[in-house]
């Protein structure tokens, strides 16, 4: 094993970075020009007028200023810098230890042997500094995951020994938790900083960052080939299981704002991560064809057809509620078949394919094993052949709500609300109020099994009692398209628009005035309702009987009369002012 540096000498060698002081040479960064236009001329003779041309017509451009450097330093740290070294002794250029200098600085440095360092943008230039002053002081000077890898590629163009190493060290540091970008620390060879972002004095508390791991996943432009560089194969596959925990299920991120604006902001690889993990949860795999179609709406132009089967194959199709396999699929199917570059047929599925994806869902295990030829020498049925495994994966993924409390979701109604609903109504008609939902990605709908569900309140003034309702619909990313077929159109309105479906499991909760629950009532598979339809409790409420008054009051006129009408609610308002309740999406029962 080596020994140490003397401390001394690596503080010396650490303070020359930049400094004009024994430098033998200097750094010139230029720009790569782009290709010249072909020549005319054949450019296969021996003559050197054509290459002269060429060389001419690329003429490289300065890019910052030049940069004083040290032969004995880099000679050793730099492939690359060495042999441009070793070039300028074969021509007589001296590149050794510089005498003590007897004129300005500023002449001496201009005689020094220039190396030229050929970079691709002036935006590079800062990363190739830091890769050079890692020569000088084996740390990676920068405070993004962006930087770190910027510093890397500029590293690895150098050849500059054991820099790429330590930006890969880095970042491993920068993924580790407390890690906070904020800091903008710098990061040692050996990792990266590990100082926490405080929140800022006086009370003032920070907007929370997201995590390191999606930077990382923020640019895979500068990520080496992991099957080149082990080190950072390693590091994402660790990155890959910190990806998945930040995104928890898929549940979580179609129903949080923060989440999906962030799943939609992932490239292809990052979006995959999660579809091939068995720890990315789910209510139901069709939550999960879900999630990668609201990608595909914002990603289908940047992608090729490749990527977009690679990601369809990590679906686990069987795995879906037969809404989907009787409706969804078959629809999508129809796009597909008509134009599979419409960016509304992203799932690479066929009609015989969605067909049989359907009947394998509901055979028996011994169905399933012939339907795919298992044990027999002619094969897997038609519409099975060049099925991806995972498409009749019979493993669900994991389970994201917990049994048995589920997973809740508030919603209120105001009085403001409630009298805007229901203030103006004479005694024969019926009023509507859709709820508020609170920690949802869109306040009027939650999204459960692949589907979104609003939830209503109806009320005539002549009744005793007040209805709770639930509402299933398809999202409009599975059964709209810009430029739909006669055809299509009609398959989406019979399979879809018109479709009964199964409702979620789920538990309405309303909360009296005092804050207690009084009423708990709770939807399951058993319970059916047409898209668009309300499924629930006509009954739901009781509510205070009517004030009887012998003269109109001009008072309550004024008002358009909403105040009598909305006194009848005073058993569900909290404070007077709010009706409080919430949903529960408990787990779903199996098939």
């Amino acid at each position: 094993m080596a020994a140490a540096i003397n401390p001394r000498v690596a503080s010396g060698i650490t303070g020359l970075f930049g400094k004009p002081e024994r430098a033998d040479c200097r750094l010139v960064f230029v720009l790569d020009p782009s290709p010249p236009a072909p020549q005319s001329q054949p450019a296969h003779g021996k003559g050197g007028s054509a290459r002269k041309r060429a060389s001419g017509a690329r003429a490289l451009q300065p890019c910052g200023e030049p940069l004083p450097a040290h032969s004995f330093v880099l000679d050793y740290a730099s492939d690359k810098i060495s042999v441009q070294l070793e070039g300028l002794e074969a021509r007589g250029a001296p590149a050794g230890p510089a005498k003590k200098k007897t004129r300005s600085s500023a002449a001496a440095e201009k005689q020094l042997p220039e190396v030229q360092l050929v970079l691709g943008s002036e935006k590079e230039l800062p990363a190739a500094l830091a890769a050079v002053k890692f020569a000088y002081t084996g740390v990676v000077e920068a405070g993004s995951i962006r930087e770190v890898l910027q510093v890397r590629r500029q590293a690895a163009c150098l050849q500059m020994g054991g820099c790429e190493q330590a930006c890969v060290a880095a970042v491993k540091g920068m993924l580790a938790p407390g890690w906070s970008s904020a800091s903008r620390g710098n990061c040692a060879a050996g990792g990266a900083g590990t100082s926490a972002g405080a929140s800022s004095g006086g009370g003032v508390v920070t907007q929370k960052a997201p995590p390191p791991v999606l930077e990382l996943y923020s640019c895979t432009e500068l990520w080496p080939d992991p099957a080149e560089d082990a080190a950072f194969a390693a590091l994402l596959t660790e990155a890959k299981l910190q990806l998945v925990a930040h995104f928890g299920d898929a549940l979580a991120v179609l129903n949080n704002k923060e989440l999906y604006v962030q799943m939609r902001a992932l490239p292809a690889v990052g979006l995959e991560a999660l579809l091939e993990s068995d720890d990315f949860g789910t209510d139901s795999e069709s939550s999960v064809v879900l999630m990668l179609a609201e990608w595909m709406a914002d990603n289908h132009d940047s992608t090729d057809e490749d990527t977009r089967r690679r990601l369809c194959r990590q679906l686990r199709l069987v795995q879906c509620s037969r809404v989907y396999l009787s409706g969804v699929l078959p629809v999508l199917a129809a796009r597909y078949e008509e134009d599979p570059f419409d960016p509304d047929a992203w799932l690479p599925v066929t009609a015989a394919e969605a067909t049989c994806l359907l009947t394998y869902s509901l055979v028996p295990e011994a169905e399933r094993k012939a339907m795919a030829g298992e044990g027999q020498t002619s094969g897997p049925c038609g519409g099975m052949e060049g099925w991806p495994p995972a498409w009749r994966s019979a493993q669900p993924r994991r389970q994201c709500l917990p049994a048995p409390a589920g997973r809740s979701f508030s919603f209120k109604a105001s009085l403001a609300d409630l009298e805007w609903a229901f203030g103006d109504l004479e005694e024969a008609d019926k009023g509507f109020l859709q709820l508020s939902l609170g920690g949802a990605l869109d306040p009027h709908h939650i999204v459960s099994m692949g589907l979104e569900w609003s939830f209503e309140v109806t009320w005539s003034p002549g009744d005793a009692k007040a209805g709770l309702y639930s509402f299933p619909q398809v999202p409009s990313v599975l059964h709209t398209s810009e430029q739909p077929s006669e055809a299509v159109m009609t398959l989406t309105e019979k399979l879809l628009c018109k479709a009964v479906v199964a409702l979620s499991c789920m538990r309405l909760s309303v909360s009296g005035a005092d804050g207690q629950v009084v009423l708990a009532e709770t939807l399951g598979p058993d319970d059916f309702a047409r898209v668009g339809s309300g499924r629930g409790w006509p009954d739901a409420l009781d509510l205070e009987e009517p004030v009887a008054t012998n003269q109109p009051s001009s008072s309550s006129s004024s008002s358009g009369g909403g105040s009598g009408t909305v006194a009848r609610w005073a058993p569900y308002l909290q404070g007077g002012t709010c009706l409080i309740g919430s949903v529960t999406l408990l787990p779903p029962s199996r098939r």
